[in-house]
């Protein structure tokens, strides 16, 4: 027996039609188990050929573990990243795997905000669906692709900016991949940069939202302050909730404390896709 180990997160530049962390085996089982994968794996190339324009390129070089750097959708967008952050990967995982809304989906006509959009992949995707995307990415380099990656879709609005629980200017840790970059974490001031910061009270009184009908968050351990030190009554304007939680990235909190406190304001909370420090939390209002 092989156990194959799968690690969330950060995505990797590799090819993957299905996240499967389980066994490999032999006998009845273990076709069931390939017979399952190939079903799973036509799905998603089907899917991809209605997004993709591009999809004979890129179908073959993801199969192929080759990094890609564009994917061309049929709505007109084309995304572009640079190779170190894995695109497919990153957007396979949010749009066939749905890492983000297979518990809780995002409803038509929506207000989503997008906190740490990176490039943006994300953000297209709720496009389809919502009324109005705020996509929140403090990094120079990611926000840049970010505007240039959503420029044809009308309703996402990009903002060069971080969220935590302060308003005013932080520095962002720019050492490691694009999909790493955390206000958390250290390095010398030649990977560091200066950047805007502001709290999800500021944010939604800044752009009037009296509602958010869902709030994502990726923002490498700045969700603990976020949610935890956030004024309820701010909380209590967001229906659903979903994000990367990393327990790494805090010596004084897990994402048990996360539930907890979701929970306590009236949110019916869960992890799941859980992977050591890294996971998912999906909380909804019922």
């Amino acid at each position: 027996m092989r156990t194959v180990k799968v690690r969330i997160l950060p995505p990797q530049p590799i090819f993957s039609f299905g996240r499967r962390a389980g066994v490999a085996s032999h006998g009845s089982a273990g076709k069931l188990l390939r017979s399952t994968d190939f079903f799973r794996r036509a799905r998603i190339a089907g899917q991809a050929f209605c997004d993709i324009a591009n999809w004979r390129e890129v179908l073959p070089q993801a199969a192929s573990g080759k990094v890609i750097t564009e994917i061309q959708l049929r709505s007109g967008s084309v995304l572009t990243a640079p190779p170190e952050t894995g695109l497919w990967s990153l957007f396979s995982d949010v749009w066939y795997h749905l890492s983000y809304t297979k518990v809780c989906p995002i409803s038509p006509d929506s207000l989503v905000v997008d906190i740490g959009a990176n490039v943006g992949v994300f953000s297209l995707f709720a496009a389809r669906f919502a009324r109005v995307v705020y996509a929140l990415e403090p990094a120079s380099s990611n926000y840049s692709r970010l505007v240039e990656n959503t420029s044809r879709v009308h309703n996402i609005v990009p903002l060069k900016c971080a969220c935590a629980a302060y308003d005013g200017s932080g520095w962002l840790d720019v050492s490691g991949i694009p999909v790493t970059f955390s206000l958390l974490t250290s390095s010398s001031a030649a990977t560091q940069e200066s950047i805007d910061v502001i709290s999800l009270a500021t944010l939604f009184e800044r752009y009037t939202i009296d509602r958010c009908d869902f709030l994502k968050l990726d923002c490498e351990g700045a969700e603990f302050e976020i949610i935890l030190q956030a004024d309820p009554s701010v909380l209590n304007r967001v229906r659903t909730i979903v994000m990367e939680y990393h327990d790494h990235l805090s010596s004084n909190y897990s994402h048990v404390d996360l539930l907890e406190k979701l929970k306590s304001l009236g949110f019916q909370a869960s992890s799941y896709n859980s992977n050591g420090t890294y996971g998912m939390i999906a909380a909804s209002r019922p």
